[in-house]
């Protein structure tokens, strides 16, 4: 027979049904939702998606609903602006950074301002000794109060008015003035939202006039995406801002299009890499209705969007794992068409972050543009079935959550009731329970623990919003017990690792309790094997512990067990834990005297934080 070559016509496309006939047969019974991977938000990853899901978008990038981006070509002209965040008590220490960062690639400047948090600029002339290296006339440089809103808008206007003169037209930036965020921070008596509004209208007017590329208001997510809110909630309750926005400033005598393109919106970028490119894509598909609906032209419809990577997911222990977080959402970021991105320092929850913590963070985005040519492709997420379908995905969920929204009255009344705070509530709650489980693992903290890693110093102090909730805080409660401890006792509190079986038999799970025992800060003193119970016992009186681990294969478990924890109590231990499940063997087990269980999915917090009470850790 001749060899003749195949080609892909040779063979019948299959259909989706046929596949999932195929996927049912090797599920053998399971449900199909088994390979779907649940969204916090009510969402949830599908195992495939086919041209049935999402077709090809219609419109291309730079054309309203702006799901593609709001140009035309992308970032293929220039790029997107790396623009980094600054905050800190000593002002003419940040003076330095900035100028430092702008001679080295940085080409914008986020302020974050009012003290103790932020930057403490209380006149024009320390506004003025604070950007004193930066080009005004060619830097973007955008406002965030924490509170006070309207007089940092003013200093920095009177600042721009002295030193760019008559060029007011090439002046780029925004002005911070986000009353909301107060109300989310500090509670409805701090700020009154249509007031600060309708004195902010007249800066607007003039701002369109005379500098269009200088924004007066902010919609920033910082005070929810740090709260611990949900990607969904986060983008819902910031379009849900700019609603507020729009209607308080058309009463103050703007236009909804003129408001639209007066307003700069700033989101946080998780760690789940593709559901943040979608929610991006889908903020700006979001926006572009509302402003339409509000009667403005498709130019105002196009969002002013900067992301930041999220101060949530960045950890204290192991935090050099903190510059794979910020690349993979600052590429994120970048992919989703962001218009401009702020990678954070590494040592962001350390403190004040040092000169090299930050030239890594603005290489990282140097890295994704010049060398990795991410500029160089418009809307790259553009006709991928999963990232269109998941872009409607969330934005039907935001605005399912818009609308609940705007029942009780819009947004800043939501805050006011608690309604806001609620749903905090429950969210933190949904997510510890995954982090303490590990169903929301994090490299360095709860996973992969580097029990006797050189501790990064930095000047202790917050960075960014007060009191960011960060997942990985809970555990890292453990490791500072530990460390106390180890202060005090010279030592870090051990369990003494009894082995069963050969090597072989034992490693894998006792190289698994290992490294859950150092999540706690608990070292575990390892031995391969016993002859006996009273061998094991022997070598656990010598370990300065009170502590053992039995573990092993199952099949040995039904009759070691109940020998080794009678000859390791006779020894001295107080607490003796079993590594993995103990099945039917449990009444037996507890009876015989062992205390816990150690396994997947268990509450490994609670677990470990009972054996830090057994082992006289405060």
């Amino acid at each position: 027979m001749a060899d003749v070559p195949l080609t892909a016509a040779d063979f019948a496309p299959p259909s989706v049904e046929e596949w999932r006939r195929l996927v049912d047969k090797d599920l053998k019974g399971k449900p199909f939702t088994v390979l779907q991977s649940p969204l916090e938000g009510g969402l949830s990853l599908q195992p495939l998606y086919t041209p049935q899901d999402a077709p090809a978008p219609s419109e291309p990038p730079g054309v309203a609903p702006y799901v593609r981006g709001t140009h035309p070509l992308g970032h293929t002209e220039g790029g997107w602006l790396l623009c980094q965040e600054y905050a800190g008590p000593d002002l003419a220490a940040t003076a330095d950074a900035l100028r430092d960062d702008l001679e080295r690639g940085t080409q914008g400047v986020w302020l974050l301002l009012d003290a103790p948090h932020g930057l403490d600029v209380k006149d024009e002339a320390t506004l003025e000794r604070l950007l004193r290296h930066v080009p005004l006339d060619r830097t973007p440089v955008h406002l965030e109060p924490a509170s006070d809103v309207l007089r940092p808008a003013s200093l920095l206007l009177e600042v721009l008015a002295k030193k760019a003169g008559a060029a007011k037209q090439g002046l780029r930036g925004s002005l911070g003035i986000d009353p909301i965020a107060v109300i989310a921070r500090y509670g409805a008596s701090k700020v009154d939202v249509a007031r600060t509004l309708e004195e902010a209208a007249p800066i607007v007017s003039s701002l369109l006039k005379d500098a269009p590329g200088l924004r007066a208001l902010l919609v920033s997510s910082r005070p929810w995406a740090d709260a611990g809110a949900t990607s969904v909630h986060e983008l819902a309750w910031s379009i849900a801002t700019g609603v507020e926005y729009l209607r308080n400033l058309e009463r103050a005598g703007v236009s909804p299009g003129e408001a639209a393109r007066s307003m700069q919106f700033a989101l946080s970028v998780g760690g789940q890499f593709f559901p943040e490119i979608a929610k991006l894509r889908a903020a700006r598909l979001l926006w572009s209705k509302v402003v339409a609906a509000s009667g403005g032209a498709p130019e105002s419809q196009a969002m002013a969007l900067h992301a930041r990577t999220a101060s949530a997911t960045k950890t204290r222990r192991d935090p050099w794992v903190n510059i794979l977080r910020g690349t993979a959402e600052s590429f994120a970021a970048v992919v989703a068409g962001a218009d401009s991105v702020s990678t954070s320092p590494f040592d962001e929850p350390l403190g004040t972050p040092d000169e090299q913590s930050r030239r890594l963070a603005r290489n990282t985005q140097l890295i994704l543009r010049d060398e990795s040519s991410l500029n160089r492709v418009a809307d790259p997420a553009g006709g991928s079935y999963y990232l269109e379908q998941l872009t409607g995905e969330f934005a039907r969920a935001a605005w399912t959550e818009l609308q609940r929204i705007e029942a009780l009255g819009g947004m800043s009344r939501a805050i006011a009731q608690g309604d806001v705070a609620r749903v905090l509530t429950e969210t933190r709650t949904a997510r510890d329970k995954a982090v303490r489980t590990r169903k929301l693992p994090i490299v360095g903290v709860s996973e992969f623990p580097h029990l006797h890693e050189a501790p990064v110093q930095r000047e202790a102090r917050a960075v960014t919003s007060p009191g960011p909730v960060r997942v990985a805080e809970a555990f890292e409660s453990l490791r500072d017990a530990s460390d106390r401890y180890h202060a005090a006792h010279g030592v870090r509190p051990r369990a003494f690792m009894a082995n069963l079986g050969t090597v072989a038999e034992h490693t894998a799970r006792s190289t698994w309790i290992s490294n859950v025992l150092a999540v706690g800060g608990i070292e575990a003193v390892e031995h391969h094997g016993f002859a006996d119970a009273n061998a094991a016992a022997e070598l656990f009186a010598k370990a300065g512990t009170t502590l053992a681990v039995i573990s092993g294969p199952d099949s040995l478990y039904p009759e070691a067990v109940p020998a080794y924890v009678a000859a390791l109590k006779a020894k001295g231990a107080r607490t003796i834990a079993v590594a993995g499940r103990p099945g039917d063997h449990e009444a037996a087990f507890r009876a015989a005297g062992v205390d816990l269980f150690l396994y997947a999915g268990a509450d490994l917090f609670q677990l470990l934080k009972t054996l830090h009470t057994h082992l006289g850790v405060a």
